[in-house]
């Protein structure tokens, strides 16, 4: 009972400190909020789309998905502007602003995040949450520019989790509060390469933090990448991860555990991008968790050269191979899945629009427990990984900053999706089709900078399926408010 009453206590201390935290930065000073990768993100034209190869590797803020400032602190000394920009310790950032780069460019930042999610499952049951919480960070600067050390703690708590309605991943299965000492880590910096050891937040296909709920997905391992401020036409990247802390979990598992494989295995990987000429990158990702799993991940992805003022065009193609390997421990024998997928997206002034597609084998579905799916086709609800299925997905987008206000957006996709098979009996399965509705608000300046609200509705349809199971409806809305303190 005392242990309760203290992580009780802690809880509440860490809410009052983010409720108090905002509202002190609200008098102050506005600051700016800048745009993620992830793929949730509404377009302001086809140059934003998301494309899983083009930032992989790239410094992740604590929350990615939330408005972020580049993240500071974690470029080179040429474009690390993390001592330039106005923070609530003011007074301290620039009496350090001549000490050594140790202290000079350290950055704390808070977070205070939260989010509702509501979901009507095809049969008479539902996901339910309201949670609160955020995250606060710290990151040095270098030592001698050899040494930084990181760490982040994050907190997501109910504030509405109704009994047995578990599984929306803001908090646990059954409705419990998460929160985790998520990184904590050392980078060491020479002969133009970065060496991360411990508790991290890993940005490629397969492995991301998929910041879509209270808290990201985050590894621990060690991962050697180029030096971010030496990446420009070549960049790569890899190491070994031991550790895996998914969305809706206090803990770190081993990769195998996460697959529901009860042995203790961890995952090599390898990646590589290319930027041979301006807008065209190519990336090759190899992940391979030992007598389990081996994926395998190639993308050429286009941003045509502009010939009109303010028209776009880009062309996107990705293939995913998961193959079982060694003791062959997945799924109790042979595994083999692919899915190859391609895009099309052109956009004017402040509208976007694309088509994608997705055809995958049919031998398994795909699986990817350790982020979201690369796949252009991947919708809110539906990833469109099962066996045999081929997904065609259209989407628009409008970037209203101009018309209306600066930040606001809107986007509509539907998506439909046949030729689903059960992997085991090879029997077919219903269509399925979708429709997304999202609303993002993300300001880049005036009072309301430094916040990102996002809502999305979407309608899953099963057609084949029996009378009154037809239908799986969702909505959730999040408020991520960023306040920028050292």
């Amino acid at each position: 009972m005392q242990s309760l009453s203290s992580s009780n206590s802690a809880a509440l201390r860490i809410r009052t400190l983010l409720l108090a935290s905002v509202a002190l930065h609200l008098a102050t000073s506005p600051l700016r909020a800048d745009e993620d990768d992830s793929a949730q993100r509404i377009p302001s034209s086809a140059r934003d789309l998301y494309s899983p190869s083009q930032r992989s590797f790239e410094p992740q803020a604590a929350l990615p998905g939330g408005p972020h400032q580049n993240p500071r602190g974690t470029g080179g000394d040429a474009d690390d502007d993390s001592h330039s920009h106005p923070v609530l310790m003011q007074n301290l950032k620039q009496r350090l602003q001549y000490s050594d780069p140790f202290f000079r460019d350290m950055v704390v930042d808070l977070y205070a995040r939260t989010h509702y999610l509501r979901q009507d499952n095809t049969n008479p049951t539902r996901q339910q949450a309201w949670a609160g919480g955020g995250a606060v960070s710290l990151r040095t600067g270098f030592y001698r520019d050899f040494l930084q050390f990181e760490i982040v703690g994050a907190t997501s708590q109910p504030l509405y989790a109704p009994s047995g309605e578990g599984g929306t991943l803001l908090l646990t299965e059954q409705q419990a509060e998460v929160s985790a000492l998520s990184v904590a880590n050392a980078r060491m910096r020479f002969l133009g390469q970065e060496l991360t050891t411990g508790r991290q937040l890993l940005k490629t296909p397969y492995v991301n933090p998929y910041d879509t709920r209270m808290i990201p997905n985050t590894v621990e391992g060690v991962v050697l990448t180029r030096q971010r401020d030496k990446s420009s036409w070549l960049d790569y990247g890899g190491g070994y991860l031991w550790g895996f802390k998914a969305r809706d979990s206090s803990y770190f598992v081993s990769f195998s555990n996460e697959l529901g494989i009860h042995e203790d295995r961890g995952m090599l990987f390898g990646g590589i991008k290319l930027k041979p000429v301006d807008g065209l990158t190519i990336g090759g990702f190899s992940y391979l968790i030992p007598d389990i799993l081996n994926t395998a991940f190639a993308e050429a992805d286009w941003l045509l050269p502009t010939i009109i003022h303010e028209v776009d065009f880009r062309l996107s193609v990705n293939y995913t191979n998961q193959q079982s390997v060694g003791s062959r421990l997945m799924r109790g024998g042979d595994f083999s899945a692919s899915q190859i997928s391609a895009r099309a997206a052109a956009s004017y002034a402040n509208a976007t629009g694309y088509v994608a597609i997705s055809s995958n084998g049919k031998s398994d579905d795909l699986v990817n427990p350790f982020g979201s799916f690369p796949a252009y086709t991947n919708m809110d609800q539906m990833h469109f990984n099962e066996a045999g299925q081929t997904a065609i997905v259209g989407g628009i987008s409008y970037d209203f900053s101009e018309l209306v206000a600066d930040g606001l957006k809107f986007a509509v996709l539907y998506g439909n999706a046949y030729g689903i098979i059960d992997p085991a009996t090879g029997a077919p399965r219903s269509d399925q089709r979708e429709l997304d509705i999202k609303l993002e608000y993300l300001p880049k300046s005036g009072p309301f900078a430094d916040t990102h609200l996002m809502f999305i509705y979407s309608d899953v349809q099963f057609p084949e399926n029996r009378p009154g199971e037809r239908r799986q409806q969702q909505f959730h809305g999040a408020l991520t408010y960023l306040l920028p303190t050292l």
